[in-house]
């Protein structure tokens, strides 16, 4: 795979000034539905949601993308006002009790009547790793906005890959860079770790932590075939995740455009999926007491 192929592109992307560094495009649509899927059938649940949920009457899902999950969750809870929040605008129409919400959640809770302090049941974020700041205060507002007995679910990974259990990543040049740029941007790559922490500093309870083997490739189909879709998914579309994402998370650190040229294609290589390449995805709950 090169990015001299046809389905290599100009991409656009959001254009707040929040710290999203993946596209906004069709082309990102369209695998954002695939991963949503993929992660469905990997959870086997459907919708893939761990909080213990009981007759939820406001659920908000966070950084909703193409409202795959949304969708789910409005039609288990049909009773239920249910809430999509995205930098960019959903590219289908919303009906029935969704309603979608243009914006930065951190500049919308509180201010946003739909958002008020205390007023919903469920909030939910997914795969926010490469688009949210200083995590501990994310997590806080998160809260701020569930009522007491409300759940907070965050599913997240750890920017990282394993070949047979171990870590195979530290040592790679683009990997080094892109954690480097995070670190200055106030983004914590390992989130999905540490979610449970923050949580546990904001003041939830009942904290539960379920991790998930994410293969990038079909090699863990045979013992988990719930991994396939998403296998495929990750192996053929991680590496164009980063090409894609490199230019923006390292403008202005200096790096010239031959050496852009050399992670990008770096990343393609390393990052293919093949027998043993994995990465984790970190799913926490937590109530609010």
């Amino acid at each position: 795979m090169s990015a001299n192929d046809p389905q290599y592109r100009n991409p656009t992307y959001h254009t707040t000034d929040a710290d999203y560094v993946l596209p906004n495009d069709a082309v990102e649509y369209d695998r954002l539905e695939e991963q949503a899927i993929g992660l469905t059938k990997m959870m086997q649940k459907d919708p893939p949601i761990h909080a213990p949920l009981e007759n939820p009457q406001k659920l908000v899902d966070i950084g909703c993308g193409t409202g795959y999950l949304t969708r789910q969750l409005a039609d288990i809870y049909p009773t239920a006002h249910v809430y999509g929040i995205d930098l960019s605008p959903l590219r289908i129409p919303t009906s029935g009790n969704v309603e979608f919400i243009l914006g930065d959640v951190r500049k919308l809770i509180g201010s946003d009547s739909r958002l008020a302090y205390e007023s919903a049941d469920f909030v939910f974020s997914r795969l926010l790793f490469m688009g949210m700041t200083d995590w501990p205060s994310y997590v806080r507002d998160t809260v701020s906005l569930v009522r007491s007995g409300g759940w907070v679910e965050m599913q997240d990974l750890v920017f990282e890959l394993y070949l047979h259990g171990s870590p195979c990543s530290d040592e790679w040049g683009w990997m080094k860079a892109i954690k480097t740029a995070a670190q200055e941007k106030g983004m914590d790559l390992q989130c999905g770790k540490n979610i449970a922490r923050y949580m546990e500093e904001a003041g939830l309870e009942d904290i539960v932590v379920k991790e998930y083997r994410m293969p990038c490739g079909t090699w863990l189909e045979e013992q988990k075939p719930e991994t396939k879709r998403i296998g495929e998914s990750t192996g053929r579309e991680y590496g164009r995740i980063v090409y894609y994402m490199l230019p923006k998370m390292l403008q202005g650190k200096g790096y010239t455009a031959e050496q852009l040229d050399v992670f990008r294609e770096s990343a393609l290589r390393d990052s293919a999926g093949r027998d043993g390449l994995e990465t984790i995805l970190y799913v926490t709950i937590g109530r609010k007491p």
